[in-house]
């Protein structure tokens, strides 16, 4: 599509007259009628604010369809660093999500403009799922995007550590260590304290703290160290609350997940462990 055609395309679907666009670029209504019949064509020194009015790059203004990952990466890191830091992790987030309709319209065709409050509205979960690998997308209270590119000899490798699995998931089925485990998290990092404040905070019994802190220590979530004071020695330990289990428990939400699908796309052949 031609330059002149871009710009009266991109003009009407920002819902702009040309009246309106010249005054934003401080040019006559004439000139812009002008570059959308190709009489004329916009000075060099309007390009860069003519893209920004329109809200695409100069790629897009001109049909230059040709991406390269060096420019998107580049793009991608300019437009974090320039957003308020309040605001990052949401515009990383919609990125994710716009790499999950990237992947999902390679299976079929869906509007590729650019919508900000899409994601705001998005509340579906999403997957697509095939030879190459796999994607988890949550849209509901803490929303994320995972993607899981397919290794070469397939997704097998925990199986080498699946003892060690064993004893976390072992350890997340035990009550009393879940209230031990929710009563940290609501401490700050390196929150300081003995196992009997624990064992009384948390209504523990006195035969189980002990495997309660074993637990915890187990999962990294707290670190202890023994101390002498007064002449007598003590255990103190300090919380670290892991936000790699806080992952997990959010995506664990998933498993259970009955919702509708914003995207699902279901085409794996092949099994998960190769042989």
């Amino acid at each position: 599509m031609s330059l002149s055609a871009n710009i009266k395309r991109l003009r009407l679907e920002k819902n702009l007259t040309q009246e309106q666009l010249a005054t934003k670029l401080g040019v006559s209504a004439q000139a812009v009628s002008k570059w959308e019949t190709s009489e004329t064509y916009p000075d060099g020194a309007l390009l860069v604010p003519l893209a920004n009015e329109l809200e695409v790059s100069l790629d897009e203004l001109f049909g230059n369809n040709s991406v390269s990952m060096a420019d998107i990466s580049g793009r991608i890191v300019k437009l974090i660093h320039n957003t308020d830091a309040k605001e990052r992790f949401n515009v990383a987030r919609d990125i994710g999500w716009q790499i999950e309709r990237g992947l999902f319209n390679c299976r079929m065709e869906i509007e590729k403009k650019y919508d900000p409050n899409e994601i705001k509205n998005q509340k579906n979960a999403s997957y697509i799922l095939d030879d190459n690998g796999f994607t988890i997308v949550s849209n509901g209270k803490e929303p994320f995007f995972a993607v899981f590119p397919q290794p070469e000899d397939g997704y097998g490798h925990f199986l080498n550590d699946k003892e060690d699995l064993q004893k976390i998931f072992a350890t997340l089925s035990h009550t009393d260590t879940m209230k031990a485990l929710i009563y940290l998290y609501h401490k700050n990092e390196n929150f300081v304290f003995e196992s009997a404040v624990l064992q009384r905070d948390c209504d523990i019994p006195s035969n189980k703290i002990e495997s309660v802190l074993a637990d915890l220590l187990l999962l990294k979530v707290m670190w202890k160290q023994k101390l002498t004071i007064n002449g007598e020695e003590r255990t103190l330990y300090y919380s670290r609350p892991s936000h790699k289990l806080l992952a997990l428990f959010i995506m664990a939400r998933e498993i259970g997940y009955k919702g509708a699908y914003s995207f699902q796309s279901h085409f794996r052949n092949t099994p998960f462990i190769k042989e």
